[in-house]
């Protein structure tokens, strides 16, 4: 995919210089308001090709934005979002995968995905039946597309393809091609999996793709009930179509699936208690921020090493700066840039806390001193590869862009 690179020429704001620890940080002209389209946008991910997505529930919509901020073509199945039967979708959170697979959730039990690649080649034909071979017995089965058996076959080691039979069949290609279902909870095989909580319940509140596999996403569910279901979940892919794109390329569609509850509800440190945001670190760990007792942003190491995965807490309480409760008590978003540097964002503090990997608070933006405040209610933040940081500031609907003070216009990744 095309690089986009961050222009030389942005200027500073004369004034809104703000000082927080070693480092200043400095407003980049202009920001991103209703010019772009924006309502009210509030949250904000930027994928691999360097492109920032801008969720605006309001206006049903995800804007894609160029660095530079200018709207590149090719993205406009992301605006005016509505399900099959025409209902608006209004999205909450939204990230992408390598294969530039855009995932997003509307707080329902589901998330929708598009896949921007697609949309760019086009899809000539999609299989809709096949023989496959039993690899033990060498019996042959003839499936369709959309039986349960056909799912079973396509994601078991037990059967090898001998015919897949594709055709142009519209009615799919259409729905494909468009933002649609990816993991709806309220299938029966998802509630049947999901055994202890309520599924087709979920309120997705979170999501975040990973960097080293291409097998599950992450979400946090914030239903709450009287299971206290509050939990970080794993959504694995299932293999659903082989798509025959225009390109004479093939690949594989895929349908998410009930995996497991990573983590579940508590009040101590690495436990989840009414999530609100989540990412992943391109070593696996995970980060989450909460409103529900006592810690407002926890971090989780996956340790793999037995029979099974154990997600202990990363951070712990009276130790890191990150987990002190009478400092940060209400962090509406986390993102975690190359350097595995945190910004959260605090929304009633007006600003973004910025903490090392050890959770050691050393900078933030958002005030000027202790009276003046650029930002005003802040509720999202996203970082790009050069360290430029964009705030979702729902005070005024924009979005805002700051760098670094000592970062220089040609390399704007920040220091440490």
């Amino acid at each position: 995919m095309e690089k986009f690179n961050i222009p030389n020429d942005i200027t500073n704001q004369g004034n809104d210089n703000f000082s927080a620890g070693d480092t200043t940080f400095v407003q980049i002209n202009p920001s991103w308001g209703s010019e772009y389209g924006f309502v009210n946008p509030n949250e904000i991910s930027i994928a691999q090709d360097g492109r920032i997505y801008v969720v605006d529930s309001s206006a049903s919509s995800i804007h894609v934005l160029n660095q530079d901020g200018d709207k590149p073509p090719g993205f406009e199945g992301l605006l005016n979002l509505a399900d099959d039967i025409g209902n608006q979708i209004h999205p909450t959170d939204v990230d992408i995968d390598k294969k530039m697979n855009v995932y997003f959730i509307d707080g329902s039990e589901k998330i929708f995905v598009w896949n921007q690649y697609w949309n760019e080649v086009g899809i000539k034909k999609v299989s809709t039946s096949g023989i496959f071979t039993h690899i033990e017995t060498q019996i042959d089965t003839q499936v369709f597309y959309g039986s349960d058996l056909w799912h079973t076959i396509l994601n078991s080691n037990e059967w090898s393809a001998k015919e897949i039979n594709g055709e142009v069949n519209q009615s799919i290609i259409d729905s494909l091609i468009k933002p649609h279902v990816f993991y709806n909870g309220s299938n029966e095989e998802n509630k049947f999996l999901d055994t202890y909580y309520n599924s087709e319940l979920s309120t997705f509140s979170g999501l975040s793709t990973t960097y080293n596999s291409e097998n599950y996403i992450l979400v946090a569910d914030d239903y709450g009930g009287i299971n206290n279901q509050h939990r970080i979940m794993k959504i694995i892919y299932q293999k659903s179509l082989l798509i025959e794109l225009n390109n004479n390329e093939f690949v594989w569609a895929f349908r998410g699936q009930y995996g497991s509850t990573l983590k579940g509800y508590g009040t101590g440190a690495g436990t989840v208690n009414r999530p609100v945001s989540l990412d992943v670190d391109y070593q696996g760990n995970l980060y989450y921020t909460q409103t529900g007792d006592y810690f407002p942003l926890h971090m989780l190491i996956p340790n793999l090493s037995g029979d099974f995965a154990t997600y202990p807490s990363g951070f712990q309480p009276n130790a890191d700066d990150i987990m002190n409760v009478q400092s940060y008590n209400y962090l509406s978003d986390v993102y975690l840039d190359k350097n595995k540097n945190i910004y959260a964002v605090g929304k009633e503090d007006n600003e973004v806390f910025v903490f090392n990997s050890q959770g050691e608070y050393f900078k933030s933006a958002g005030n000027i001193g202790d009276t003046l405040s650029i930002l005003k209610t802040p509720v999202a933040v996203a970082v790009d590869e050069r360290g430029v940081l964009y705030v979702c500031n729902s005070g005024d609907s924009t979005v805002h862009r700051f760098k670094l003070s000592n970062s220089l216009d040609e390399d704007l990744t920040s220091e440490d």
